[in-house]
């Protein structure tokens, strides 16, 4: 039987001393500081004693992780996925000094005013005119009829099915350029975004169908429109990674994309939306985040959709939809707030603020799975697409350790 998978590394926030930190490395605590001036390391002022500093526990063992790593076969690379290192330059979306930052814009200030279609045409190098001009395809009947018949189906099944009838019709070749891809594009995200409400696609404001799908007034439309902007692209994930491998040997558009939509099945890779849920009705019904979290302790398990580790400040992403939220009647700021510890500070993740704002405008249960996965559509398209102008093929090689003959 082969062995059971290490769990992806979760950030718990728990924050270390220099002491404790110096000993958890094994080494001195003048190294940890070079660690630090070097920027693998983050040091944090300490709530109690603001002259001195407490280091996230989750970097110092990705700091131990990669000593013992660069120590193995080093000519083999060997466990250079596994590490999660840098595999792919890209100019389309990084963390910079704790914020995302997307070709050049701050990813919380534009979301305050940007359309998704704008966002979309910043990550595709075009114009909002070039993308989306031409009317909305036209799809056979046979997806219509399957979309009438998948409305109470799972959301993700029911996307994935639509889209694998939508392929034929859509050309997405590695041969377009110029304005022809441009508004190929536009026209794959428009589709896509149909496949995730199973409605027709329009040439309407996408936020408006979106929002018209699940009937949500006026004054809520904004919410929806700046949510949709803050889950249009992922940081460096295995879902762009699969995305630009299958554009490296010549993936059509919806090819790379059906790849990159399969991960909306995978709780790791920001689906934790239904995890969120219960945790949501869990508070509700007790009153009290923090009896929670220490029941969630008792039983060993972590909260979910909070300490992203990625961010060891906190996903911007997740601290703007939970402010959006909070000025719409939640009250799940309050929460985080309420059961934070001055050693484990609480940090909502995309997962968590979604929820939150799900509830807020009273949208139906798997919106917040919709709300991240329909916009991501853009910049998985991005991907492909910057994957296709760097024109080279990416390789993946096996290193046999069975049994010889």
């Amino acid at each position: 039987m082969a062995p059971t998978a290490a769990p992806a590394p979760r950030n718990d926030g728990e924050l270390l001393t220099a002491e404790e930190a110096a000993a958890r490395l094994g080494v001195r605590k003048a190294t940890l500081y070079a660690y630090v001036s070097r920027g693998l390391l983050t040091a944090m002022a300490d709530p109690q004693q603001p002259k001195r500093s407490r280091y996230p526990a989750v970097e110092l063992d990705r700091l131990r992780e990669g000593a013992h790593a660069s120590k193995r076969a080093a000519p083999e690379r060997e466990g250079t996925l596994y590490e999660g290192l840098p595999l792919v330059p890209t100019a389309l979306t990084g963390i910079v000094n704790g914020d995302i930052v997307m070709r050049g814009q701050m990813l919380t200030t534009w979301s305050e005013q940007a359309t998704l279609e704008e966002t979309a045409a910043l990550l595709w190098n075009t114009t909002v005119q070039a993308a989306f001009t031409r009317p909305a395809p036209v799809l056979p009947e046979l997806w219509h009829q399957t979309a009438r018949a998948l409305q109470q189906g799972d959301p993700v099944a029911r996307a994935l099915t639509l889209w694998s009838l939508a392929l034929p019709q859509l050309r997405g070749g590695a041969d377009l350029q110029g304005h022809e891809l441009a508004a190929a594009l536009g026209e794959h995200l428009r589709v896509a975004v149909a496949c995730w409400l199973a409605r027709a696609p329009s040439s309407e404001p996408l936020h408006l169908q979106v929002a018209r799908a699940w009937r949500l007034p006026a004054r809520h439309h904004s919410a929806v429109r700046q949510a949709l902007v803050l889950g249009a692209d992922a940081v460096g994930n295995l879902m762009s990674l699969s995305t630009r491998m299958a554009a490296s040997v010549q993936g059509s558009l919806a090819t790379c994309l059906i790849s990159s939509m399969s991960y909306a099945f995978v709780r790791l890779s920001g689906g934790e939306f239904e995890a969120v849920e219960a945790l949501f009705d869990e508070v509700e019904a007790t009153g009290s985040l923090k009896r929670v979290l220490a029941s969630y302790r008792a039983r060993g398990e972590v909260l979910p959709g909070v300490n992203h580790h990625v961010f060891m400040r906190g996903d911007p992403r997740g601290a703007a939809l939970l402010k959006l939220a909070t000025g719409l009647g939640s009250k799940a700021a309050h929460w985080l707030v309420a059961a934070q510890s001055d050693h484990q500070p609480l940090y909502p993740a995309l997962d968590f603020g979604l929820v939150a704002l799900r509830r807020a405008i009273k949208a139906p249960r798997h919106a917040a799975l919709t709300l991240a996965h329909a916009p991501r559509s853009a910049g998985m398209l991005a991907q492909a697409v910057e994957q296709r102008q760097q024109g080279r093929r990416m390789w993946v090689q096996s290193r046999y350790i069975g049994p010889l003959p």
